[in-house]
């Protein structure tokens, strides 16, 4: 299972958001400067992002995106569902798939497992998480991404 590009640079700008005080805006040129992702691709982001409440937004001098709660608040797999849709390690447990198999797939228990520790992984995590994870070598907590 490989998750986008997009999610990717999706989780990058949050985090960069949330690396700053609540309220205080940027700017997608600043942004996408600092984390070196195209301008326009980084709109189409926001774009999906805004919708589900991640995403303030404010126009103007001074405007630009911050974050619409609290980075304890935002899942990695509500990010995820947003820029990827549904998240499943197989095609066979998407919700509009029928699998004329599925009452005798002798993998059908494993994919199942699978897909629930995915959800529950990526649900345990928010970027309040990530960006308190010590695993930088000098034991601060700096996050790269790539």
């Amino acid at each position: 299972m490989r998750f986008s590009t997009r999610t990717r640079y999706g989780l990058r700008f949050l985090l960069r958001l949330a690396a700053h005080p609540v309220g205080e805006f940027l700017r997608l040129p600043q942004v996408a400067q600092a984390e070196n992702i195209s301008h326009g691709y980084l709109e189409q982001i926001a774009r999906m992002l805004r919708p589900a409440g991640i995403l303030r937004t404010a126009r103007g001098s001074g405007g630009g995106y911050a974050l619409a709660r609290s980075p304890a608040e935002i899942s990695v797999k509500e990010i995820f569902q947003h820029l990827e849709g549904e998240i499943t390690p197989v095609t066979c447990l998407t919700k509009d798939f029928h699998c004329s198999r599925e009452n005798v797939c002798p993998a059908r228990n494993f994919w199942n497992a699978l897909d629930e520790n995915i959800h529950t992984f990526l649900q345990r995590y928010t970027l309040q998480d990530i960006i308190d994870m010590k695993n930088h070598p000098s034991g601060g907590s700096h996050v790269e991404l790539h």
